[in-house]
C-alpha cells in the first residue's frame, strides 16, 4: 500500500524567506520541516547505531553457522581441512577422504520437517466461526476466507519460502519467514497507447510472505527468545540499479534516494559500504563477497512514538495503549528512503515469525542441526584417516638397511622396481644390510570406534538413516510403529514450527484481510485454528473410520439422522485431497440442481402422465389375466399328463408281471436241462477214464513183454560168446 504520507511530501525551500506578509507562516512551515527532518535523522541513528550493536552481539553466533555450514558441505568445501585430524603432521600435503556423517542427518530432518508440513500437499489449518455463533452465512464466510488465504499464499510461493526458512532453521538453528506484508513489488504490465502496447512500471501490492535468511537478521540480541524482542532489523545488500529502481515505487522517497546515487550529501557510498562490509564479512561463509560494492540498506520494524508519529504527519487509525505505534523505516546512508506505520493495525508485533531448532538461553537465536553431531563428526574423521593410515602403513612391508653397507646405483633409496643396489662392503651379504619386516595391522581395534560414533551420531541427533532402521520386524503394523517412533522426537520439533510459525502467518493473513480486502463477503469475527502437523500422521487411520462410518449410515437410520452428510462427504474428500471445488456442488448448484428435480410440473404434461399411469395399469390387468388363463391350461394339461401316466403304469406293471411268469418258467426248464447235461458228462467223463485205463494197462503189458524178449536176446547173446571163447582157447563147452 503507498505510504500514508511520503517522506519527500514537504521539502525545505529557500523560497520561504522574505515572503513579505506571508513571512510569518512561511516560518512556521519551515520549522515544521525542520523538525521533521531532525526526527528522520533522529530515526535514521538510531536504526544505524543498533545494527552496530546487533552486529558486534552476533559476532559468537556468526561463528556457529559458519561451523554448521563448514560441517555440512565438508569435504565439498574446505571441510577437510576444518575438520580432519591428521596423526602425521610430517605430511602436510596429505588428502586423505573425510566420511560425512552431517549432510545426511541434516537432510534427513529437513526432508522429516517438510514432508510433516507439505508432503500432504494440504493446509494444516482453517478458521472457524466463533463457539457459539451457528449462523449459516458466517461459516460460509470463513470458507470463502479460508480459500481467499490459500490463493493469496500460493500466489507469494509460500510453500518454497517456507521450505527455505526450514532449511535455515535445521542448518543454521533459525528459521525465519516474513509477512504478510504490502511493501509492493514492481512489475510490468502493458498499456495500449494508440495503435501500440507499451511496457509500464506498476506496483503490486499483493500481501507477500518471504523468507529471511538468518544472516541478514539481527532482533534484539539481549532476550532469550525472539517473542520478547520488540524490534528487529532487516539488512538489504543493494546494487546501485536495485537502489535506482526503488525511486518508481511510490513508498520510497526517489529525492532521497536521488541524493544518495549522486552523493550531494557529502558521504562517500563506497566508503559507507566498506565499513559496513567489514562488518558483516566476518560472518559470512559460503559468499564472503556478495556484500562487497553494495548499498547497505536497513528496514527497521518496531515502535515510534506518539510524538514522532505527529510530527512526521503520520495519522494513525486506531488509538494505542502505550502510546507508541509500530512503524516501518528504511535507512540507507544516514537517510530514511521509506517511512511508514505498520501494515496490520493494532498487532503490535514485527511482520516476522521465527522458529528455533535448538534453543540457545543466550541468545534468539537456536543451535543448528550440524552442532550436534560435530563431536560424533570429528571421532568419525580420526577413526577413518587411522583406518585409512594403518592400512596403507601395513600395504607392503617395511625395510631398514646399513647405509655403509649398501648403495643404490641412482643414488636414491626409495624403493623401486628392477632397481639395482651396490655393496659396499664385500664380506657383508645382502641380507646383512637390508632387513624387511611389515608392521601390525589394527583396523580390527578401530572399526568399532567407527561404529560406536555413529551410533553416538544417532542417539545424539535424535535422526536415524531410513536406509540403517532395524528391518526384522514381523508385521506391517510393528513396523510402522517402529517408523513412527524413530521420528518422534523430529515430530516434536516440527510441530514447533506450527506455534511459531503457522498460527502467526495465517492470523496475519486473515487480519491483512479484513483491514485491506475489498470483499466484504469474506469478513467477520473469525477464528484461526492450526493443527498439529503431527495429526496427519494417522491420515490412513481417518480415511477407514470415514469409510466405516458412510457404510454404518446406510445401515443404521438412527445414526444417520445425526450425521451431516455433505460434512462427512467434505471431510472424506479433503482427506483424500480431491478437489471437490471441481467435482463437488456448491451450495448454489446443489440447490439449483434440486429446484431442477423437485420443481412443479405442466398440468398438460401431468394429465398426461396420468392417463400414461392408467394405460400402464390397465396393461397390466390384461397381461395378469392373460397369465391367469395360461395357468388354467397348463394346470388342466398337466392333470390329463398325469392320468394318462397312471393308466400307462398299470399297464405295464402288467406286462411286467406276465414277462416275469415267462421267465420264471424258462429257468425252470433251463435247469432241467443243466441237470440232465451235468449227468451226461460224468458218464462219458467215466467211460472215457476207463477207455484210458485199459489203453494203459495194453500199454504196460507190452512194454513188459517186449523187455523180456530183450532180456533173452541179451541172455542169448552171452552164451554165444561163451561158447565161441571156450572153443577158442579149447576149454571144452
Amino acid at each position: 500500500m503507498p505510504l500514508p504520507n511520503t517522506i519527500s511530501d514537504t521539502k525545505l525551500d529557500d523560497s520561504y524567506i522574505d515572503m513579505g506578509p506571508d513571512h510569518e507562516e512561511a516560518t512556521d512551515e519551515s520549522q515544521d520541516e525542520v523538525e521533521r527532518k531532525r526526527i528522520l535523522d533522529s530515526l535514521a541513528k538510531k536504526v544505524e547505531a543498533l545494527f552496530s550493536k546487533r552486529a558486534n552481539q552476533r559476532i559468537n553466533k556468526d561463528g556457529e553457522w559458519d561451523t554448521c555450514l563448514t560441517l555440512y558441505h565438508a569435504p565439498l568445501a574446505n571441510g577437510d581441512n576444518y575438520y580432519s585430524d591428521k596423526p602425521f603432521d610430517n605430511k602436510p600435503l596429505r588428502n586423505r577422504p573425510t566420511p560425512n556423517i552431517v549432510r545426511t542427518k541434516v537432510d534427513t530432518a529437513i526432508a522429516n520437517s517438510v514432508s510433516m508440513q507439505f508432503a500432504a500437499a494440504e493446509k494444516n489449518w482453517d478458521i472457524f466461526p466463533p463457539a457459539n455463533n451457528t449462523d449459516a452465512e458466517v461459516a460460509a464466510a470463513c470458507a470463502r476466507m479460508s480459500k481467499e488465504i490459500e490463493a493469496q499464499l500460493d500466489a507469494c510461493n509460500y510453500q518454497l519460502e517456507a521450505r527455505r526458512a526450514i532449511e535455515d532453521r535445521i542448518m543454521l538453528g533459525t528459521g525465519i519467514m516474513k509477512g504478510p506484508v504490502n511493501t509492493g513489488k514492481l512489475k510490468t504490465k502493458f498499456v495500449k497507447i494508440g495503435d501500440s502496447w507499451v511496457p509500464k512500471a506498476t506496483t503490486d501490492y499483493a500481501p507477500s510472505i518471504t523468507c529471511v535468511r538468518p544472516w541478514r537478521f539481527y532482533p534484539d540480541m539481549d532476550v532469550e527468545t525472539f517473542a520478547e524482542s520488540c524490534d528487529a532489523i532487516e539488512y538489504h545488500p543493494m546494487t546501485a540499479l536495485d537502489l535506482s529502481l526503488k525511486r518508481k515505487h511510490p513508498g520510497f522517497d526517489a529525492e532521497a534516494i536521488t541524493s544518495i546515487l549522486s552523493k550531494e550529501d557529502g558521504i562517500a557510498g563506497e566508503t559507507y559500504n566498506t565499513d559496513y562490509y567489514t562488518t558483516v564479512k566476518a560472518g559470512v561463509w559460503s559468499s564472503r563477497y556478495m556484500y562487497k560494492d553494495r548499498y547497505t540498506v536497513l528496514e527497521y520494524h518496531g515502535p515510534i512514538t506518539y510524538d514522532e508519529v505527529c510530527k512526521l504527519g503520520l495519522e494513525p487509525t486506531y488509538d494505542s495503549p502505550t502510546q507508541e505505534y509500530y512503524g516501518e523505516v528504511w535507512v540507507c546512508c544516514g537517510k530514511v528512503i521509506r517511512l511508514e506505520l505498520e501494515n496490520i493495525e493494532a498487532q503490535y508485533e514485527t511482520p516476522y515469525a521465527v522458529a528455533v531448532w535448538k534453543r540457545d538461553p543466550t541468545s534468539p537465536f537456536g543451535f543448528g542441526h550440524p552442532l550436534l553431531l560435530a563431536d560424533a563428526q570429528r571421532v568419525v574423521t580420526a577413526s577413518y584417516h587411522m583406518i585409512l593410515d594403518n592400512a596403507s602403513l601395513t600395504s607392503g612391508p617395511q625395510m631398514s638397511m646399513y647405509q655403509q653397507y649398501i648403495q643404490p646405483v641412482d643414488g636414491s633409496y626409495e624403493i623401486t622396481p628392477n632397481k639395482v643396489w651396490l655393496l659396499t662392503d664385500p664380506s657383508v651379504s645382502i641380507k646383512d644390510a637390508i632387513n624387511f619386516f611389515t608392521p601390525t595391522n589394527v583396523i580390527g581395534n578401530i572399526l568399532p570406534v567407527l561404529q560406536l560414533a555413529r551410533n553416538f551420531a544417532d542417539e545424539e541427533s535424535a535422526t536415524i538413516s531410513p536406509v540403517s532402521s532395524p528391518q526384522n520386524v514381523d508385521s506391517a503394523t510393528g513396523q510402522l510403529i517402529l517408523a513412527s517412533n524413530s521420528t518422534t522426537i523430529l515430530d516434536f520439533l516440527a510441530e514447533e514450527w506450527d506455534d511459531q510459525v503457522t498460527e502467526k502467518t495465517i492470523r496475519r493473513c486473515y487480519a491483512w484481510n479484513m483491514q485491506y480486502n475489498p470483499k466484504e463477503d469474506i469478513k467477520g469475527d473469525f477464528v484461526v485454528d492450526v493443527k498439529s502437523s503431527s495429526e496427519y500422521k494417522n491420515k490412513q487411520m481417518y480415511i477407514r473410520d470415514m469409510e466405516r462410518l458412510s457404510v454404518e449410515m446406510t445401515q443404521n437410520p438412527a445414526m444417520a439422522e445425526w450425521i451431516n452428510p455433505k460434512a462427512l462427504v467434505m471431510a472424506r474428500l479433503n482427506l483424500m485431497h480431491i478437489p471437490d471445488n471441481k467435482i463437488v456442488y456448491t451450495d448454489e448448484e446443489h440447490a439449483a440442481e434440486m429446484q431442477k428435480k423437485q420443481g412443479q410440473v405442466d398440468p398438460n404434461v401431468l394429465q398426461m402422465q396420468i392417463a400414461q399411469a392408467e394405460a400402464a395399469r390397465a396393461d397390466r390387468e390384461l397381461d395378469l389375466q392373460e397369465q391367469k388363463l395360461q395357468f388354467e391350461t397348463q394346470q388342466a394339461q398337466q392333470r390329463e399328463a398325469w392320468e394318462h401316466e397312471e393308466k400307462m403304469g398299470s399297464n405295464y406293471a402288467r406286462v411286467q408281471e406276465a414277462q416275469a411268469q415267462v421267465i420264471k418258467a424258462t429257468m425252470i426248464k433251463d435247469g432241467e436241462l443243466i441237470k440232465l447235461a451235468a449227468k451226461d458228462r460224468q458218464l462219458a467223463a467215466k467211460m472215457r477214464a476207463d477207455v484210458a485205463m485199459n489203453s494203459n494197462n495194453n500199454d504196460a503189458k507190452i512194454f513188459m513183454e517186449t523187455m523180456r524178449q530183450q532180456q533173452k536176446a541179451v541172455a542169448n547173446q552171452l552164451t554165444g560168446a561163451e561158447l565161441d571163447m571156450k572153443a577158442e582157447f579149447g576149454t571144452g563147452i
